[in-house]
């Protein structure tokens, strides 16, 4: 009992204290001067901020309604106005929504796969119960790491990681408002906000159930989610994604939306993560997609040829059919051999 009373009153502190945009690690990085991107916590998610004629538009909330108002505040001030045309969801997970009641006074955008699984969230909250189990698993690991190395004591950086863990911590025990979006798409949407334009596609099933791809063509901007990655090879059915079937509609509809995509964007387009603070080009984003489509294209042939699918690892080989991505690693997400892993998952899905 002493403990858990310990704990709301370390809580009430954190919540009491308003923390500053400095005590959680949130940094801003322009990359034009209508568009800024917002790093926050250990995680380095990457929260997107446009100011148009009509308001500021940000692209997520935030782990928490703590750490997503002191996002907003941080917006506020690096614009230096108020007002807020939109906030935009780009996926269920966590850290992009479950701080969107910060915003509870600005309409929320999201696909209708968004609204249905923030409310299918609402309704069985133990259904996402991992997600609230992932400050302390951080605080552990983080001590841990500590115990390993007594000197990172003194670094800044772990101190701002344990407030930003315990500032989640807190809030999730306070109780999380789950606020899906009130307006709503099937496949496509553009909000028309005087200067700019903002074109949502539903891409889904990716990364998340209700996956999100936001392009600012005025902008040169695309916030790509976690679909493409500077580092490695795309990988479809990663470990951290859906686990329902892959199907041959669902790879299809992927590779058009990277393709409709990739035609509205030019030299100058910015493609971002919302991780981290690497921007990749059109160049290094279109040979993904083209891999994509041409590996797609290579299994279906050599699945309606009668080959196996060991066969077909051993003739679709990486160096021989895609030579221009061997600057691209095989390995990531949890995947040792993304391309033969991609192999994998694609025949399961060829007719």
């Amino acid at each position: 009992m002493l403990s858990a009373a310990l704990f709301i009153l370390a809580a009430a502190s954190i919540h009491a204290e308003s923390p500053k945009a400095s005590d959680l690690d949130i940094k801003v990085r322009r990359l034009s001067p209508h568009v800024a991107v917002v790093g926050a916590g250990p995680w380095e998610n990457s929260y997107v901020a446009i100011a148009t004629q009509k308001g500021i538009v940000v692209i997520d909330s935030g782990f928490s309604k703590t750490i997503a108002s002191a996002v907003r505040e941080t917006i506020r001030g690096e614009f230096k106005r108020s007002e807020f045309a939109f906030l935009i969801n780009s996926h269920e997970h966590s850290d992009h929504t479950f701080g969107n009641s910060a915003y509870s006074d600005v309409p929320i955008v999201g696909s209708d796969l968004m609204r249905t699984a923030i409310l299918r969230m609402k309704a069985d909250p133990a259904s996402v119960a991992e997600r609230f189990r992932i400050p302390e698993q951080s605080l552990a690991r983080s001590r841990q790491d500590l115990l390993k190395d007594p000197k990172r004591a003194n670094s800044p950086q772990v101190a701002q990681g344990e407030r930003f863990w315990k500032t989640v911590q807190a809030d999730y025990t306070a109780g999380v408002e789950f606020v899906p979006p009130a307006i709503t798409f099937d496949r496509r949407m553009t909000l028309n906000l005087g200067d700019v334009s903002v074109h949502l596609f539903n891409f889904g099933h990716w990364h998340s159930d209700a996956d999100t791809i936001i392009s600012i063509p005025e902008e040169h901007i695309v916030r790509l989610g976690a679909i493409l990655y500077a580092g490695h090879l795309p990988v479809v059915k990663n470990p951290y994604g859906p686990q329902e079937a892959l199907t041959g509609v669902m790879m299809d509809h992927w590779i058009a939306i990277l393709n409709e995509v990739l035609a509205q964007a030019d030299e100058k387009t910015q493609f971002i993560s919302c991780h981290g603070w690497t921007v990749m080009s059109k160049a290094q984003c279109a040979p993904q997609v083209a891999y994509l489509d041409k590996l797609w294209s290579e299994v279906r042939r050599a699945k309606a040829a009668g080959k196996t699918v060991q066969q077909a690892k051993e003739t679709l080989t990486r160096a021989r059919l895609f030579p221009d991505l061997a600057g691209l690693a095989n390995e990531g997400l949890a995947v040792p051999n993304i391309h033969e892993h991609n192999i994998d998952a694609l025949w399961s899905a060829a007719p």
